[in-house]
């Protein structure tokens, strides 16, 4: 019977030493936040989200265009060796949105044995653009003999010695960019990237 009594003395006294005791307990009822604090953190995300857009967007672009340069120069190499195993000419062919009838995503054709360049379906159509150097008849293609040699590179006037085939990767209108040179007539190649790749029509 004492307990009670003594709960009501100790709860009087606390509400003695603080005379604001019913109006702090009324505000940590009500605790949250209000309209104008969550404005606020809403127009911060946003201002952060559009400084990051731009840098996030060119990152996407530049994995996409060194994407479907790998499989350039890895179906580039595919057909060499392809050539040197069956001991016959083997022949390359880039289809791409400047072919007859337009290709997007391009595709690349070894000996009719056609692929498509786009990582599975992850680069949609419209979003790479891919070129080459090789004039007609034999546009967007080249020849690997039995021996992986070619026997005949186009003329490429930024070019040391004067012809090699060049194949183009870039972002559809503007922006990354890089590309695959077939230099020698022995079937040498290598890589580059931005300004060193020329620009092709």
């Amino acid at each position: 019977m004492k307990t009670p009594i003594l709960l009501k003395v100790l709860q009087m006294s606390a509400t003695k030493n603080n005379p604001d005791y019913k109006k702090i307990a009324s505000i940590k009822g009500d605790a949250g936040f209000t309209i104008l604090e969550l404005l606020v953190v809403v127009i911060m995300l946003g201002i952060l989200a559009s400084i990051a857009a731009p840098g996030w967007l060119g990152f996407i672009n530049r994995q996409r265009v060194r994407t479907v340069n790998d499989r350039v120069f890895q179906s580039l190499r595919t057909a060499q060796s392809e050539a040197k195993r069956t001991k016959r000419d083997v022949t390359i062919v880039f289809n791409n949105n400047t072919s007859t009838p337009p290709v997007d995503p391009p595709t690349v054709a070894i000996n009719g044995n056609t692929q498509q360049l786009n990582a599975q379906g992850e680069i949609k159509p419209g979003t790479i653009a891919l070129r080459t150097n090789a004039p007609a008849p034999s546009a967007n293609s080249i020849t690997f003999d039995y021996q992986g040699n070619v026997n005949q590179l186009p003329l490429d006037p930024s070019s040391p010695n004067g012809h090699r085939f060049v194949a183009t990767v870039s972002v559809s209108g503007g922006g990354a960019k890089q590309c695959v040179f077939v230099e020698t007539l022995i079937g040498g190649m290598r890589t580059a990237e931005g300004n060193d790749c020329p620009t092709l029509p």
